[in-house]
Order: structure tokens, then sequence, then C-alpha cells
């Protein structure tokens, strides 16, 4: 099992680092699975002519990022694990920590990105997808009284757009989509509050959620793109109107 391990550039940079990405080379090249067993922490040891500790170090990275799960035990060991999207988020999420990321940048991407998204999922909507986009404007239509129902608000009109994303066969496209929706969700701050505004935002949101389900629903592709577009204007728009940023309070 181990006898390509430790054959590679292990002996170069930070010795538990290059282990770590020719653990993650042989899980490829092996063609192993998620929930498929690494090599024993002795047969690690062994193979790559290294401590314990180094080991430990290399596949404590690996678990880090979400590729291993180690447990202790009679059964225990390091198993191989998928990486959720939630943590491949968060992890792409944290180069933007430092980095002047602004409403705009978001939003010249949505204006591009969403409509190929949206013409994408065409054909791709099955009965379930419909439901949820249904469930989300439902959500969206009722009367907003608290700051908490505005957040209920905002995050179902976000969640259209996910679903969209989970219908899309283009898995790097959707991902990137989700991706942009979680920031704007996690991260964006409207500084001006006013209700009729806002108000006027999510109204003009649901409607164009409405004519897409419409659009989806008769597999107008043209029309789905076309009114894709013009809803990413007009969010852009809004969010400009309430002076919408990047909170500089999201690291606590």
């Amino acid at each position: 099992m181990t006898a390509q391990l430790g054959k590679g550039k292990a002996r170069f940079a930070k010795r538990a680092d290059v282990i770590a990405e020719e653990i993650k080379h042989w899980i490829v090249t092996e063609t192993k699975r998620p929930g498929d067993r690494l090599p024993q922490e002795s047969e690690l040891t062994e193979a790559f002519a290294t401590s314990r500790w180094t080991i430990r170090e290399a596949l404590k990275s690996l678990e880090v990022q979400g590729l291993i799960r180690i447990a202790s035990g009679p059964d225990g060991g390091a198993r191989i694990a998928e990486v959720s999207e939630q943590n491949a988020v968060q992890l792409l999420a944290n180069f933007f920590y430092f980095r002047p990321l602004t409403v705009k940048h978001l939003y010249d991407l949505r204006l591009i990105l969403e409509p190929i998204l949206a013409e994408d999922a065409v054909g791709h909507l099955e009965d379930r997808h419909f439901q949820a986009l249904e469930d989300t404007v439902r959500i969206a239509r009722r009367d907003a009284r608290t700051e908490d129902d505005r957040r209920e608000q905002r995050a179902a009109e976000l969640e259209f757009h996910n679903v969209l994303a989970s219908a899309s066969p283009n898995i790097l496209l959707g991902f990137i989509c989700r991706f942009i929706n979680n920031l704007l969700n996690d991260w964006v701050v409207f500084n001006k509050t006013y209700v009729e505004p806002a108000d006027r935002f999510t109204c003009e949101n649901v409607e164009f959620h409405e004519a897409l389900i419409e659009a989806f629903r008769r597999g107008n592709r043209e029309s789905v793109a076309r009114i894709m577009r013009e809803h990413m204007r007009s969010a852009a728009r809004h969010t400009h109107k309430l002076k919408g940023e990047i909170s500089t309070t999201f690291l606590s």
C-alpha cells in the first residue's frame, strides 16, 4: 500500500508540508475515496524515513484542510474525507481578510456570471428546485417588521441564486456563484437602512425572481439570461443607493 509513498520530494522544503502534498498526490493516483484509510502512522514513518512527530504534523495539516479525519481508539487512525463546500468557502474567504474587496467587485462579477449561470441551469431544474425557488420567494414576500425579518428576507433572496447554482451542470461556476452569495450574505452591510428603499429593493427582487421562475418553466434560455442581467443591474443600483459595503467588523 505504501510502496509509492516516500519516493517524492519529501527531503526538501519543510518536511511535513511536502509529505502532506505527497500524501495528497498518492490519494489521487491510487484513486482513493472518502472513507478509505490512510496507512498507519508507523507505516508512514517508515515510508518517509522520518519521525513520528513530522508525520503527525503532516496529517494535522491534511486534517485542517478537511482532506482527512483522524480518530482515536481501536478503530482509529486517519481516513480520507471529502472536503465540504463550507470548509472550501471559508478557506477561500480567508484570502480576502486583509485585501481591499468592495461590493462593486462582487457585483461586477455577478453581472457577468449570474446570467451565464441562469442560462446554464435551464433544462436542469427539477421539481425540488422549483419548490425551493418558490419557497425563497414566499419568505421574501413577507412583511419585514424587524431587523431579523430583513435578514431572513435577504438570506432568502440570495438562496434563490444558490438553488440555481446547485442545479448548474458546471460545478465550478456554481461554486463561484455560491461563494459570492456567501460573501454578500455574511460581509455586506447597508449603511442606509431607510425602510422604503429597502422594501423597494426586496419588491424588485421578488418581481425578478417570479419572472425568472416563469421563464425557467418555459425553458426560454434567452429570456432567462436577459431577466437575470436586468436583475443584477437593479440589485447593484439598490445596493449602491443603500450604501452597501464590506463590513469592517467581520473579523469579530
